[in-house]
């Protein structure tokens, strides 16, 4: 628990949070005071985790919806704010994998890698700095990779995808400097969760090999030759989240575990 609650009164629209990073930021916010709205394409968990999150003595709402859609996207953010007031504090972190070869790709499919991840990303971004550049104020938190920094095997479409949420992420903090907004992406290494043990999954079927000989393949390449909780990534989220990052904007920051040194 925080001796004094960094986020205390703020209000925080999270998406991608059924499960995850997405589902820890939510937690870790609500333990450091934030007022949560989930907004999340599956809802099987939203319930529970804005039960818990409630536990804390917050406000926790979620709301089924698709990132991809600007009327959707619109209604959710007017929707926060009427039952939560202000939106503070935006972190957009749905996103979607797929261990696919370049030449195998189909057009479908990278579209719709670069509509979850980029557009997605966009579209919250800008129904919130609507807002924060009325009020003067705002933190923006975008979940990028360390595919974001580099290139592999296999992830083409998510590379890339993650490669323009940074540069998403620094035009945001350029031209809204003035208004007093930050933004910023974490770029984590290989977090403990669904999505990643789906990308062990491909990876392994692509390269003919078992997943367990797969994992610890990609072990092996962090200095530390471990998974990434989640809950380190959340936590890293509030202090970007806080007002102890007020000088930070539009910086990528690698959480790897020493798997990438830049």
């Amino acid at each position: 628990m925080y001796t004094q609650p960094p986020l205390e009164g703020k209000t925080a629209f999270i998406t991608g949070a059924n499960g995850g990073i997405g589902a820890a930021i939510a937690l870790e916010y609500a333990r450091a005071g934030a007022n949560l709205f989930l907004f999340d394409s599956k809802t099987d968990n939203l319930v529970e985790i804005s039960r818990q999150a409630e536990t804390n003595g917050v406000t926790a709402l979620h709301e089924q919806g698709d990132v991809t859609h600007l009327q959707g996207v619109e209604q959710a953010m007017a929707a926060a704010e009427s039952g939560l007031g202000a939106v503070d504090i935006l972190v957009n972190c749905a996103g979607i994998f797929q261990s696919i070869s370049l030449l195998d790709y189909t057009l479908e499919e990278w579209n719709r890698v670069m509509e979850v991840n980029v557009t997605g990303t966009f579209l919250c971004s800008q129904a919130a700095l609507r807002r924060m550049t009325r009020r003067g104020r705002g933190k923006i938190i975008n979940l990028s990779s360390i595919a974001g920094r580099m290139g592999g095997k296999f992830r083409a479409g998510y590379s890339t995808s993650k490669h323009a949420v940074i540069g998403l992420t620094r035009c945001i903090a350029v031209e809204f400097a003035e208004h007093g907004i930050t933004a910023n992406a974490i770029c984590p290494g290989m977090v403990d969760t669904e999505m990643f043990a789906g990308v062990v999954r491909g990876d392994a079927e692509n390269l003919g090999i078992a997943p367990e000989a797969m994992l610890e393949n990609l072990q092996q390449r962090a200095l530390q030759k471990r998974l990434i909780q989640p809950e380190e990534i959340a936590r890293l989220a509030v202090y970007l989240a806080s007002p102890a990052s007020d000088g930070m904007t539009g910086q990528a920051i690698t959480y790897s575990g020493g798997m990438i040194m830049q």
